[in-house]
């Protein structure tokens, strides 16, 4: 699968938004064998899927920190439960 520049911002939105390989290939106009393909072993697509996932935990957990420096304890503790869920404890 070739993956354009507007393809990558498309692909890496959806590992954000966790969408499935369904609504993926219709954002592409591809066929949702293809997507599914992209998903099994290494590829470009999966890298960038996989980015756009870790990238939105990323930003979640950064705003709950920020929230939680500022006393918020709903956001204490729901960083401290997604910190644990990072390290493999919950």
């Amino acid at each position: 699968m070739v993956i354009t520049e507007e393809n990558k911002e498309i692909i890496i939105n959806s590992g954000a938004f966790g969408y499935k390989p369904d609504v993926i290939a219709s954002l592409l106009q591809v066929d949702v064998k293809i997507i599914e393909d992209q998903f099994k072993g290494k590829s470009e697509f999966k890298t960038l899927y996989e980015f756009g996932r870790n990238m939105a935990k990323y930003k979640i957990d950064l705003k709950l920190f920020e929230m939680a420096k500022n006393g918020d304890v709903k956001a204490m503790q729901q960083f401290e439960i997604n910190k644990m869920i990072n390290n493999g404890e919950a």
